[in-house]
């Protein structure tokens, strides 16, 4: 179920790009890039949600390579949250082309799919920010 999902949001994100940019190459970029930044923003609300019941995980790598802290906490965040997704989403979706293959057996939405899952993931990150500020 939860992969089936997965997928179809896959399929929705990548039809919609290939025909937005009319099945140019770089629509692979123009999807990968996005969800796995969505994702990543997944895992990190997942963890503040944990923090609100005082549940602590250090998940960041540290590192003290660079002068200065903001390179080394980019650096950090990229790691975390970004790059093991990269990694699963090409495992998963694109090599040996197998998005061929999801395209035949899932149908597309339009990018409705797309749009509800980029929506609800920004929608529940930044939802408790508000609510702790109307309440604070």
């Amino acid at each position: 179920m939860i992969m089936s999902l997965y997928y179809k949001i896959w399929v929705d994100a990548i039809v919609y790009e290939k025909t937005k940019h009319g099945d140019m190459r770089n629509w692979k970029p123009y999807t990968l890039i996005p969800i796995s930044v969505l994702q990543g923003i997944n895992l990190l609300t997942v963890f503040f949600w944990l923090s609100t019941f005082n549940i602590k995980l250090d998940i960041f790598i540290d590192f003290n390579l660079f002068p200065g802290e903001m390179l080394d906490g980019f650096l950090s965040g990229f790691l975390t949250l970004f790059l093991p997704f990269i990694v699963l989403n090409y495992l998963f979706v694109f090599r040996r082309k197998k998005y061929d293959d999801l395209i035949e057996k899932y149908d597309y939405r339009k990018g409705k799919l797309y749009l509800i899952y980029f929506l609800t993931t920004i929608l529940i990150f930044i939802l408790p920010i508000i609510i702790g500020k109307w309440v604070l």
